[in-house]
């Protein structure tokens, strides 16, 4: 009987709408050998990603990773998975398509080409992004990225920045930025994930159907609740099911890193 695919969920606070939905049973993840690994966002900037797997700079951090994982791992080797998920992670997508949106509402200064140049640069620099890019230049997992979701619909200090100008280019616009982006990380090995069509209002926010509890309260924006994650969810567990196994025919060819679980490494 073949192993079940091994998937990770890597992320910050963000991925706590993932646990809440499988907690829930919103998602189906039976038959998948499931870990989180991840922590709030501020710790990031003590990751970094090297040798086909994240390491933690320093033995604090390292333990605050691992308190969140059900296996103590102290690093993350793609070598030890199939999928892992990058959730969040610092991605910010929004801002960078108010302000594209922005240049082309001011007239025709911008490009085609500069309008790639600026979309996919912008998320290269991201600190999530670059780890997800390390994770993937090892081509002994599959790896996936979903960015942080846009920002809940309501909020007036977003909402102020769409005015109608800015509005009435989303429909056409939005669809080819989440285009560009998702060529742009098919280079680097990853596969980005644009936001389920079904969370999204107006254009670039996310339906309050979404919002975390008491949202408005708290000026909670940023963070979405378990329905969002079974949304995310269903997009991916398809490809966690279908992604061939490392060693199989169509598997990938790169090297394998290191482990930090007692699988012997193939190759």
């Amino acid at each position: 009987m073949a192993d079940s695919p091994r998937l990770c969920i890597f992320g910050d606070s963000h991925y706590a709408c993932l646990k809440q939905a499988e907690a829930q049973g919103l998602v189906d993840v039976s038959g998948v050998d499931l870990e989180y690994w991840g922590h709030v966002g501020g710790r990031f900037r003590y990751l970094e990603a090297r040798d086909g797997a994240i390491y933690p700079k320093d033995d604090f951090t390292a333990m605050r990773f691992a308190k969140f994982n059900a296996k103590g791992r102290t690093f993350l080797p793609a070598a030890d998975f199939d999928v892992i998920l990058v959730m969040g992670a610092r991605v910010y997508i929004w801002r960078l398509f108010q302000r594209v949106l922005a240049l082309l509402s001011a007239g025709p200064l911008v490009s085609e080409g500069l309008q790639r140049r600026i979309l996919s640069d912008d998320m290269r620099r991201h600190l999530g992004y670059r780890l997800a890019r390390g994770l993937a230049a090892s081509g002994t997992a599959r790896i996936l990225l979903a960015p942080t979701a846009y920002y809940t619909e309501g909020a007036e200090a977003f909402v102020s920045a769409i005015p109608p100008e800015i509005a009435a280019l989303i429909p056409d616009r939005v669809p080819e930025f989440w285009r560009i982006l998702k060529a742009a990380a098919a280079e680097d090995g990853i596969t980005l994930l644009s936001q389920p069509e079904e969370t999204v209002a107006q254009g670039m926010f996310t339906s309050t159907a979404y919002a975390v509890d008491g949202h408005a309260a708290k000026q909670d924006f940023e963070h979405h609740n378990a329905a969002f994650g079974a949304a995310i969810l269903a997009q991916v567990m398809p490809m966690v099911r279908g992604t061939a196994r490392q060693g199989r025919s169509g598997g990938l060819a790169a090297s394998p890193g290191p482990r930090q679980d007692d699988r012997k490494v193939e190759g």
